[in-house]
C-alpha cells in the first residue's frame, strides 16, 4: 500500500509527508524460500529414486529436433542471465552479480558452441554424434559446468564477506577466455584424455559412466549445492528476487548433475533426464528474470512517484518562501503606512475649527484605516500560518471570529471543536482566509445582527460554514465585479475544496467550504438556494 503524499493524518509538514510515502514493500521470495527449497528437494529426490529404481522409467530418447530446441533455449537463457548479472553489477556494485554473469557466460559459450556445431553439420567431426561418440563433448560440458560452479561459489563467498574484485572486466573476460582455451585443448587432445563415459548400446542410447566421470559430476553437483546455500543466504540478507530463484534453480541443476553422473548425455539428439532437469533450471531462471524485471519496474515507478512528490514539495517550499516574503512586506510596509495614516488622521481630527462635514469625513477615514489594518493583520496571520501551523483549524477559526466580533461589535456564534482533523498547512491557511473573507463580506454587505460560524466533519470532509441573518442576495445575479466571491472560489480550488453559497434576498446568506481530508481535486461550484 502506497501512502499518498497528500495524506494529512497524524504527521505534519512536507518532510513527514515524504517519509510516509516510502512505506512500500516489494514482495520477494525470501520469506517462503526455505519452504520452496524443501519442496523442490523432496520432489527431486523422490523422482530420482523412482527413476533409478525402475529401469523402464529412465529417460533416454533420441530426438534430434528436441535436443536442438533444448540447446537453443539453454543458450538464450544463460546469455540473458549473464546479461542481467552484469547489469546488476554495473548498477549496484554487487560482487555476486559479477561472478554470476561470468558463470552463466561460460555456460552460454559451451551451449552456444554446441548449437553452432549442430546447425553447421560439424558435430560429426567433434565426436558429438551417437554413431561415433567421442570424449570431447563430455569434457567440454563437464569443464564448463565445473568452472561455472566454482565461479558461483566464489561470487557467493565474496558477497558474504564484502569483498569486491578490483578488475571486474578481467573476471568476466578471463572466465570466457579460459573456457575457450579449455575447449580448444579438449578438441585437440581428446584421444589422449581419460574416459568420462563409454557407449554400451548405441541403439538404446545408453552411456555408462566411468569412475572419473561420475566423480567429477558429483563434485559439480556438490558445488552447485554449495552455491545454492550461499545464494539462499544472500537472498535472505538482501531480499533479492533473482537470488531466490537462482537458489531453487541451482538445486535442480545439482540433481541434473547427479543424473548426468549416472547417464551422461551430451551427444546430438540424445535427450536424458539430466537434459530435462536442465530445462527445468532454464524455466526457473526465466521466471526469475521476469520477477526481477517486474520488481525493477515497480521500483522505477515508485522512484518516479517520489520524484514527482519531491518536485511538488520544491514548488510548495518556493510558495511558502514567497508567502513569508509577502507577510513581511505586508507587516513592514502596508501595515506601517496604515498606522502612519491613522496617526495623521487622528491629528487631523483634533485640529480646531473643523466643520461638521470635515469631522464626519475624518471619522470615516479613521474607520476605513482601522478596517484596512484589521485586514492586513488577518492577511499576515494567514500567510504565516501556511509556513508552520501552531494551532488546529478549529481554534484558529474561533480566535479569528472572536477578534472579528471585538473589532466590529457584531455578534458571532462559534461552534468550532478544537479536535478537528489536521489539514495541510496550505489547506489550513486557505480555509482560514476564506472564512475571514466571508466574515468581511457579512460586515460590508449583509447588514446582519448575528453571524454563525460552524466547523465539523461530514463524509470525510472538513466543512466550515459562515451564516448570517442579513439581507441576502441572488447568487445567480452576481456579476464579474464580485471579486471577493471569485477570490474565495479560487482559494478553494487551490486546495481541492468546494465552495457553496446558499442565499436569497431577505433570507440571509450561508457560505460553506468543503475540504477533503485526503486532498483530492474537487470541482469548485457556486450554488444558489
Amino acid at each position: 500500500m502506497v501512502t499518498s503524499a497528500t495524506d494529512n493524518g497524524g504527521e505534519r509538514g512536507p518532510i513527514a509527508t515524504v517519509a510516509r510515502t516510502r512505506r512500500v514493500v516489494v514482495p520477494t521470495p525470501g520469506t517462503r524460500l526455505d519452504a520452496v527449497l524443501v519442496g523442490v528437494f523432496v520432489a527431486l529426490t523422490l523422482g530420482a529414486i523412482v527413476s533409478f529404481g525402475v529401469p523402464g522409467l529412465r529417460v533416454r530418447v533420441v530426438a534430434p529436433s528436441l535436443g536442438l530446441v533444448l540447446d537453443t533455449v539453454t543458450t538464450l537463457v544463460t546469455l540473458a542471465v549473464a546479461a542481467l548479472g552484469w547489469v546488476r553489477y554495473r548498477e549496484r556494485g554487487e560482487p555476486v552479480a559479477l561472478f554470476q554473469a561470468a558463470a552463466f557466460l561460460v555456460l552460454a559459450i559451451a551451449n552456444g558452441l554446441t548449437l553452432a556445431l549442430v546447425t553447421s553439420g560439424l558435430d560429426a567431426r567433434t565426436g558429438m554424434v551417437l554413431s561415433a561418440p567421442g570424449q570431447a563433448p563430455l569434457y567440454v560440458f563437464t569443464l564448463a559446468r565445473l568452472l561455472a560452479s566454482v565461479l558461483l561459489v566464489v561470487g557467493g563467498l565474496a558477497a558474504l564477506r564484502g569483498r569486491h574484485p578490483s578488475r571486474p572486466l578481467l573476471v568476466l573476460a578471463g572466465s570466457s577466455l579460459l573456457v575457450l582455451v579449455l575447449i580448444a585443448v579438449v578438441e585437440v587432445g581428446a584421444a589422449s584424455l581419460p574416459s568420462l563415459g563409454s557407449m554400451t548400446a548405441v541403439a538404446g542410447a545408453l552411456l555408462a559412466p566411468t569412475l572419473l566421470g561420475a566423480s567429477v559430476a558429483v563434485l559439480v553437483a556438490g558445488l552447485y549445492l554449495w552455491a545454492a546455500a550461499l545464494s539462499r543466504r544472500l537472498c535472505r540478507r538482501d531480499r533479492s528476487i533473482m537470488d531466490g530463484y537462482l537458489t531453487a534453480g541451482l538445486v535442480v541443476a545439482a540433481f541434473g548433475q547427479v543424473a548426468a553422473a549416472l547417464y551422461p548425455g551430451t551427444y546430438t539428439g540424445l535427450v536424458t533426464s539430466g537434459d530435462l532437469l536442465c530445462l527445468a533450471f532454464d524455466v526457473i531462471l526465466l521466471l526469475g528474470i521476469k520477477a526481477e524485471a517486474g520488481a525493477t519496474l515497480a521500483h522505477l515507478r515508485l522512484a518516479h512517484m517520489d520524484l514527482l512528490r519531491l518536485e511538488g514539495l520544491e514548488i510548495e517550499r518556493a510558495a511558502l518562501a514567497e508567502r513569508a516574503r509577502l507577510s513581511r512586506e505586508l507587516h513592514d510596509g502596508v501595515a506601517q503606512h496604515l498606522w502612519l495614516a491613522k496617526l495623521k488622521a487622528g491629528r487631523l481630527a483634533a485640529q480646531p475649527g473643523l466643520g461638521p462635514e470635515a469631522s464626519a469625513l475624518t471619522n470615516e477615514l479613521g474607520e476605513a484605516i482601522d478596517a484596512g489594518l484589521a485586514e492586513a493583520r488577518e492577511a499576515v496571520a494567514a500567510l504565516r500560518l501556511a509556513g508552520e501551523p501552531v494551532e488546529t483549524l478549529g481554534r484558529l477559526l474561533a480566535r479569528s471570529a472572536d477578534g472579528f466580533s471585538d473589532r466590529f461589535g457584531l455578534r458571532v456564534e462559534v461552534d468550532c471543536p478544537g479536535d478537528l482533523p489536521p489539514l495541510s498547512p496550505r489547506a489550513q491557511a486557505e480555509a482560514l482566509r476564506i472564512t475571514q473573507e466571508a466574515l468581511t463580506n457579512v460586515r460590508r454587505h449583509a447588514d446582519a445582527t448575528v453571524v454563525r460560524l460552524r466547523a465539523g466533519v461530514e463524509a470525510d470532509r472538513v466543512v466550515v460554514t459562515v451564516g448570517d441573518n442579513g439581507c441576502g442576495f441572488d447568487p445567480t445575479a452576481v456579476g464579474e465585479t464580485a471579486y471577493g466571491l471569485a477570490s474565495m472560489c479560487e482559494r478553494a480550488a487551490i486546495i481541492g475544496g468546494e465552495l457553496r453559497i446558499d442565499s436569497a434576498p431577505h433570507e440571509g446568506t450561508r457560505v460553506s467550504l468543503l475540504v477533503p481530508l485526503s486532498l483530492g481535486v474537487a470541482p469548485v461550484t457556486v450554488r444558489g438556494p
